[in-house]
């Protein structure tokens, strides 16, 4: 690991500069009836088809050993800075620094927000000074509108952030952050990949939109040539391309060109069931308008035909409707003849609409699951485009019956203690609980007391954990140091799934920091923890006068009811008692 002089960040908050933890862990239609009648349906989450540059491989890791009460995910070593990367010699390592931060990014707007942390290859790198590379910049548009506005980037010794604001879908948009939809449809002479929000009202239109009849020269002369027994050689066909047919040369090789052709199919089945049918002949050639053809022994063709067979059957579909039909096809070899002889072969494919939806792999898009990063199934990604704005599973912080007006009268003898670590902080608001672990839905642990989440202008959101006194533990460094590592975690969790929850049940995205702070109350009070000297946030992430106001009124929201403010004699101080 390259040790840095610590280079000077601008817009960040001096007090939280220390660089946090790097350890990792990881847990009917309108063309002719089809004579071949295959399933659709894909077995292997991920499979790309036919499209080797858009495999994605996740290496990327959530860190679960980060000081930071957020989902963390480290996407590894990376070059930045304009002149670095433009100086790079491997173009594809360039392109896969980009797919990382595009995969990371994506990875957590569907997750709630987060941070991305990337090692720097490069010395000497002044963000400031040298900028990401504009390659990477660039990037983000295409799945983030408007990146400036959810995207922060903060520099820290040998470390690159990015802060990425929660995002909350609307009833208009797409349901969730998506690099590419996979989902393709004929526009003219193309096969053209929809973007998230074209997808989503095509998948929402496509149950009230029945096959249309279509009827015209080009269909004719498909049909025509497409029912053919045999070609002659360099002979002229009187169609182009077009919303229904696509024509295809491959090159003039020896070789039997069974890759070139598998390649084709997943982008034009796609579209051709997802518009009105069409015909792929592969061997005519376009400009020419000739039939060349291409050159396979007898045992080639039946390899082919049967890989497919299999490559249309692995193709992802989603269903709207009961049928449940299956991708209907028919595909032929038609023999090309040359002075009497056969000298090449014409792949003819005739794909029928649609019931519902064919994409040609796996939407591009992830989340965080069980500690882990997953590509949505494509079912799990319709379901969450169709249903933009469903929040997500899990139970509101509290319910009228936890409310307690008297949080400290079950400790009566901590209540001073608690008075005066708290008389302390700034003017602000805070919120009470007896445990936010059990209004989150967690396990609580025996040796807290209180947990108070502080809300001022200025500052990062804070939550404050109180652990009463222990006999055992007075005066022990040692054992007082175990308790803190072991409740340091928890209370991480804690502070995350209170984010979350505000977010998924309150639609509260703004961009705000959370600290964690774990105090011993015994007959002298310990700081056990204070996760604000071992991160920093940008300043943008420290709670204005509008995020207090906000934050207020998510927090009551998910109360259920108005939570009524309480006064105490502690200076500047205005308490919410939530029990």
């Amino acid at each position: 690991m390259v040790g840095n002089t610590p280079q000077l960040v601008e817009d960040v908050n001096p007090q939280t500069c220390t660089e946090p933890s790097v350890q990792l862990k990881c847990p009917g239609n309108t063309l002719q009836d089809g004579r071949h009648d295959k399933p659709g349906s894909l077995k292997e989450k991920g499979l790309h088809l036919g499209n080797t540059d858009s495999n994605w491989k996740t290496n990327i890791i959530v860190d679960q050993d980060t000081d930071y009460a957020e989902l963390v995910l480290f996407i590894g070593e990376i070059t930045l800075g304009e002149k670095n990367r433009n100086s790079m010699k491997d173009i594809q390592l360039r392109r896969k620094d980009v797919k990382r931060i595009l995969q990371a990014v994506c990875t957590l707007r569907n997750s709630g927000g987060g941070v991305i942390k990337a090692h720097i290859k490069n010395q000497n790198y002044s963000f400031t000074r040298d900028g990401m590379g504009l390659d990477l910049v660039n990037s983000l548009p295409g799945i983030v509108h408007l990146p400036h506005d959810y995207l922060d980037f903060m520099q820290h010794k040998d470390y690159f952030f990015i802060f990425v604001k929660p995002w909350k879908p609307n009833h208009k948009g797409p349901g969730i952050t998506t690099i590419k939809t996979n989902l393709y449809r004929r526009i003219f002479s193309f096969s053209v990949e929809l973007k998230a929000a074209d997808a989503v009202q095509f998948l929402k239109s496509r149950p009230s939109s029945p096959g249309k009849i279509v009827c015209n020269e080009t269909l004719n002369e498909c049909l025509t040539l497409f029912n053919r027994e045999l070609l002659a050689y360099e002979e002229t066909f009187c169609f182009t391309k077009s919303t229904h047919a696509e024509v295809k040369l491959t090159p003039k090789e020896k070789i039997f060109p069974k890759e070139k052709i598998l390649e084709l199919l997943p982008q034009t089945v796609s579209a051709f069931t997802n518009t009105e049918g069409g015909y792929l002949f592969i061997g005519l050639d376009g400009k020419t308008q000739q039939i060349i053809g291409f050159e396979a022994e007898k045992s080639d063709l039946v390899l082919l035909e049967s890989e497919i067979e299999k490559h249309i059957r692995q193709l992802p579909v989603t269903h709207f409707c009961g049928k449940k039909e299956k991708i209907k096809y028919t595909c032929k070899f038609i023999e090309v003849h040359k002075s009497g002889a056969v000298c090449a072969y014409v792949c003819a494919l005739r794909v029928e609409r649609f019931c519902c939806a064919v994409f040609a792999a796996e939407p591009e898009s992830w989340h965080v699951e069980g500690g882990c990063v997953k590509r949505f199934t494509t079912e799990e990604w319709v379901k969450c485009q169709m249903d933009a704005t469903a929040e997500m599973p899990g139970k509101v912080i509290c319910s009228p019956e936890a409310l307690c007006m008297k949080p400290f009268s079950q400790h009566e003898g901590y209540e001073q203690l608690v008075r005066t670590e708290l008389g302390s902080l700034c003017k602000g608001t805070l919120v009470v609980s007896k445990s936010w672990a059990l209004d989150l839905g967690l396990q609580e642990k025996q040796e807290v007391t209180w947990n108070v989440l502080h809300i001022a202008q200025g500052s990062l959101l804070t939550l404050h954990v109180f652990v009463q006194g222990d006999e055992n533990l007075e005066g022990n460094s040692s054992l007082l140091g175990e308790l803190g590592a072991k409740l340091k975690g928890y209370y991480k969790q804690i502070a995350l799934t209170l984010k979350q929850t505000l977010v998924n049940h309150c639609g509260y995205t703004a961009k705000t920091g959370i600290i964690v702070k774990i105090t011993y109350l015994g007959r002298k009070t310990v700081c056990l923890y204070d996760s604000s000297a071992e991160i920093r946030y940008p300043q943008k992430y420290y709670l204005t006068i509008k995020t207090v106001r906000d934050l207020e009124k998510a927090l009551l929201k998910s109360c259920v009811i108005c939570i009524p403010h309480v006064r105490v004699n502690v200076q500047y101080l205005s308490f919410c008692m939530i029990s």
